[in-house]
């Protein structure tokens, strides 16, 4: 079994369908959404009906995994992203889906995303629980992939991603693989699968932009030095570094 783990919002999805695919040994869109593989939301007869290898992701801090997952040492593939896009990304998320029932101000929505204020507590602490891990649990397979490499060198990091799971190297393959998942493919594909009622004026909203960087879109200058300002005073034993920071 392979579990991917993430904050919210830093392109599991993407990574999802690029890990399916590697396994599946086919440069072919998965035919569902990742939603019914996410680990909090999966019944145990639905969990059992899934064949192996098992493409699994969740929101879970490590410590929160089921004890079978920790003592099989089942293979972990964490995808980490510029927290300025995270919380872009996630306001965009509130913004569309109808459960949510979300009609708020960017101005006002990026400081509760500061604060901790959202879906899954802390970008802060979520980041700084999983860098702890990764240091301490050294034996532990988890392959950690950030999302702005996996942009701007996205077939080295496939070819990296399937040396981590075991899959022999086929370059077409992953080039194929790589080409297929370009947002725009990706987002076309899974837009036709969507449930429409998840989303407000039945418009699929899952696959947004898919770039780094869109944050300097919409952080003012204030809002960027604040940012910053808790980013260095939370994460200043971090030695994690994003790009268009």
């Amino acid at each position: 079994m392979f579990l991917k783990l993430k904050n919210i919002k830093n392109g599991t999805h993407w990574l999802w369908e690029i890990t399916s695919m590697l396994l599946n040994g086919k440069a072919e869109h998965i035919d569902t959404v990742k939603e019914k593989f996410e680990l909090e939301f999966l019944p145990q007869s639905a969990y059992n009906s899934i064949s192996s290898p098992r493409v699994l992701n969740s929101h879970l801090y490590f410590k929160q995994l089921p004890t079978d997952t920790i003592n099989k040492q089942c293979k972990i593939v964490y995808i980490d992203r510029n927290p300025k896009d995270v919380a872009v990304s996630f306001y965009n998320h509130h913004k569309k889906i109808t459960v949510y029932q979300y009609d708020g101000k960017w101005e006002n929505y990026c400081y509760r995303f500061m604060r901790g204020l959202v879906d899954f507590g802390s970008w802060f602490d979520y980041v700084k629980n999983w860098e702890n891990v990764i240091k301490q649990e050294k034996d532990y397979p988890v392959h950690l992939i950030n999302y702005e490499d996996l942009k701007e060198n996205g077939f080295e990091e496939v070819k990296k991603l399937a040396k981590f799971l075991g899959v022999e190297e086929d370059i077409q393959l992953f080039k194929s693989i790589y080409e297929v998942c370009q947002f725009d493919n990706l987002k076309k594909k899974k837009d036709e699968i969507e449930e429409l009622d998840y989303w407000k004026n039945s418009t699929p909203g899952m696959y947004r932009k898919g770039i780094a960087g869109d944050w300097k879109n919409w952080f003012t200058v204030k809002q960027n030095e604040d940012f910053n300002q808790i980013y260095e005073d939370k994460m200043k034993d971090s030695n994690t570094k994003y790009q268009n920071f």
